[in-house]
């Protein structure tokens, strides 16, 4: 039933996470500091779990999932959660994920993230905050992505 239209119901998955992932944190906004600032820009993704940052971060990241991905259940959808430095030159942001992806062979590999910052060094000291991506990545190959978010530092 769900082969023929998986990629709709794959697709309709990710906007679902998406649109909830939004709800959640539009829902968990109190008023904004002074000490916060809206991020956006541009990632790279190695296939090693590596990363690089363009844009309102610029720096490496290092991803360590938490196992291996779950099955969601529906044809090529997995979840996988982990933690995640970000190394700046000003600093290093550390982060804990949770990733939708579509794993299907035949897809190209969209995923949706919520990165929660949860720590700071340097200038990233006390940092909370969140970062969304959404982009491509297949295992094995790497890709590539948008990220934007809220950074809040004491």
């Amino acid at each position: 039933m769900f082969h023929k239209n998986g990629s709709n119901w794959t697709r309709l998955v990710v906007i679902g996470v998406v649109a909830l992932v939004g709800l959640i944190i539009v829902s968990g906004v109190a008023t904004a500091s002074s000490n916060c600032r809206k991020v956006n820009g541009k990632l790279v993704l190695n296939a090693d779990t590596t990363g690089a940052y363009r844009g309102d971060i610029k720096g490496t990241s290092a991803f360590t999932a938490d196992g291996f991905p779950s099955d969601t259940g529906v044809e090529g959808v997995v979840l996988l959660t982990g933690s995640n430095a970000i190394h700046t030159a000003d600093g290093d942001l550390m982060t804990r994920d949770a990733i939708v992806l579509n794993a299907n062979p035949n897809g190209k590999g969209e995923f949706a993230e919520l990165d929660t910052v949860i720590s700071g060094t340097g200038a990233w000291a006390g940092a909370t905050g969140v970062i969304q991506a959404t982009g491509t990545f297949i295992f094995g190959v790497g890709g590539e992505g948008d990220y934007f978010g809220e950074i809040c530092t004491e």
